[in-house]
């Protein structure tokens, strides 16, 4: 046959090699499945979106592949926290187990699949290891919306294996499975729309199908690969189509997103990551943005990594790793590279190295035994170190596990590393209040304002929480600076609505809550809380349609189901109101009042029954 490629065997030593990983992994992660939801798209990824909070349903799946949510189109992400739910049952250990689970799965599919491809067993576990216990994996593992990440690397090391097993003659189905993995990895997360050329990588080296990509007849032995992959890179280009047209501008800071600026900015975040890989120190959830990086910087950072590549492609032949390695980092990582992406409320993300490390990773191993080969006595030594860098990875990774603990730890920890960042401040503000610590609350929530005056979600939070320690006057005017700011956001006119019922306008908050459905009609909250104004005025029948639509907006929230049953109980409709009260006891047995209405509900539908 004309191609190189060889597939390794492997045998009883390598599977327990791969399971191994997959033990180790776990268990440095386990502990994540007793942490909270993160107040940083968490809530509204699972408890407050109406197609997953309810459990796996065909209606549900329906849904996931015709909606787009919170700007993505993401069906499978949104199945798989349905089967949790399913599975486990509401709240968030579930969705953790399958995060850690994922996570080392793909540690030991890593590993596999490096061994088929090269049979260097010992490298192939150091590669897939440091994958698996850098500290830069916290983001992706213990923070349930980063789902994204694992589920979808799952699907990218299974094409992996189908590549390698599809890779040698005869080519007969030779891209079907990967095609097939690469569209389930993409509808868990767009950045796998690099995988073809990380395809052509692997081509290169280990597989050896095409050769030196330079010189006479190079483009002879590339064609049909390349050709072999056209439908990946099709589906590549109508995943970022897809991705412009439902994603659009995330937001963020208010920051200057000129093209000129943003292309300038990508060189220097490359080496942001690559700090970040070999010197994990100070990670957070949030990292401050910096648009003022000098100008010098941002012409040596090119290139730097201009410099890099250069040398990489000298040595291609003797070692081809180092090219496959860069080009593999510098491709896997540039879909969601600053600059690149519009999203600009973080300098960069821990997370976006889930797959791109994996190079670093190559280089670093086949390095280390190239020195082992070429001098004897460095083969300990360098062994030694091997083994210091994975053990320095699982004990930073352990003592960086706890900062995800829950939102309060988080964003204290964030705001320690980015005490200048609005966003942070706004968040730990909220995680505050959350935990009853209004006060203190207040005081981020003003900071934040202070860093950036007149911010109409800020105000609004603000207002929120000056309402809890009974300040009303002084909440409905933040409110109603924010709508002045920002008239058509539904949740400042909800917020609004609950100022005027502490301070007795009920007429005035019915308006409000009607506005705000105008302008968000399936908006759960506005809903409810319509729904109690109308019910305390004594009208149930026009609450009750309020109330069911808040129920179906957020099924997991136990004071909607109980007011459900309440209304129902007022208009003498206990076999429906029964279930209601039931359901918002079995969510929050501790519910004041419930049992007892359950029992009243009980001996008066006894007393209406024939």
């Amino acid at each position: 046959m004309s191609e190189k490629f060889i597939r390794f065997s492997a045998g009883r030593s390598e599977f327990a090699i791969a399971a191994l990983l997959f033990v180790l992994t776990t268990v440095l992660f386990w502990p994540a499945t007793g942490y909270d939801y993160i107040n940083l798209d968490d809530h509204l990824y699972i408890p407050e979106n109406p197609m997953v909070s309810g459990g796996f349903s065909w209606g549900g799946v329906n849904q996931a592949f015709t909606t787009v949510y919170e700007q993505w189109w993401l069906p499978l992400l949104w199945i798989s926290y349905m089967a949790d739910i399913e599975l486990f049952g509401a709240g968030p250990f579930g969705h953790h187990v399958v995060n850690v689970l994922l996570h080392a799965v793909n540690a030991g599919l890593l590993f596999w699949a490096l061994f088929r491809m090269t049979g260097a067993r010992w490298r192939c576990f150091f590669v897939a290891a440091l994958f698996a216990w850098h500290p830069l994996r916290m983001e992706s593992v213990a923070w349930i919306t980063e789902r994204k990440d694992v589920l979808s690397g799952m699907f990218f090391m299974l094409a992996l294996l189908a590549h390698v097993r599809d890779a040698a003659p005869p080519p007969a189905r030779r891209m079907g499975r990967v095609f097939a993995l690469m569209l389930l990895g993409l509808m868990a997360k767009s950045s796998l729309v690099v995988l073809p050329f990380l395809l052509l990588l692997l081509d290169y080296w280990p597989l050896g199908r095409g050769g030196d990509p330079w010189g006479r007849g190079s483009w002879g032995r590339w064609r049909p690969l390349v050709a072999e992959k056209i439908p990946l890179f099709a589906l590549s280009a109508i995943f970022i189509v897809l991705t412009l047209v439902t994603h659009g501008t995330a937001g963020g800071e208010h920051v200057d997103t000129s093209l000129a600026n943003r292309l300038t900015l990508i060189a220097p975040n490359y080496w942001s990551y690559l700090g970040k890989i070999f010197w994990p120190a100070r990670l957070t959830i949030l990292y401050p943005t910096n648009v003022a990086t000098s100008w010098i910087v941002r012409l040596l950072a090119p290139l730097g990594l201009l410099i890099l590549a250069g040398c990489a492609w000298h040595h291609r032949k003797a070692k081809p790793v180092l090219l496959v390695g860069w080009l593999w980092f510098l491709m896997a990582l540039a879909p969601v590279i600053r600059g690149i992406r519009f999203d600009e409320l973080s300098a960069f993300s821990d997370r976006y190295t889930y797959l791109p490390g994996i190079g670093i990773g190559w280089i670093l191993a086949w390095t280390a035994a190239e020195l082992q080969e070429r001098t004897r006595w460095l083969k300990g030594p360098v062994a030694v170190a091997c083994g210091l860098v994975l053990s320095v990875c699982l004990v930073r990774a352990h003592e960086q596990l706890p900062w995800w603990r829950n939102s309060l730890v988080m964003f204290q920890r964030a705001a320690q590393l980015a005490p200048e960042s609005h966003f942070v401040r706004n968040s730990l503000g909220l995680a505050l209040v959350e935990t009853g610590r209004v006060e203190e609350g207040v005081a981020q929530f003003e900071q934040a304002l202070q860093l950036l005056p007149g911010h109409p979600v800020y105000l609004s939070h603000l207002g929120a929480a000056l309402l809890k320690l009974g300040r009303a006057e002084d909440a409905l005017a933040l409110q109603n600076e924010a709508i002045r700011l920002l008239p058509n956001d539904a949740n400042y006119h909800n917020n609004r609505g609950k100022a005027l019922v502490a301070l007795g306008r009920k007429d005035e908050a019915r308006a409000a809550y009607e506005e705000a459905l105008r302008l968000k009609p399936a908006h759960p909250e506005a809903h409810y809380n319509l729904g109690y104004v109308l019910y305390e005025s004594g009208a149930a029948a026009d609450a009750l349609p309020h109330f069911q639509t808040a129920v179906a907006g957020r099924p997991g929230n136990a004071a909607m189901w109980y007011n459900l049953g309440m209304a129902y109980a007022a208009l003498g409709r206990y076999a429906e109101a029964l279930p209601c009260v039931r359901r918002a006891l079995a969510l929050d047995p501790q519910m004041p009042n419930a049992q007892d209405s359950l029992w009243r509900m009980e001996v008066l539908q006894g007393m209406a029954a024939p």
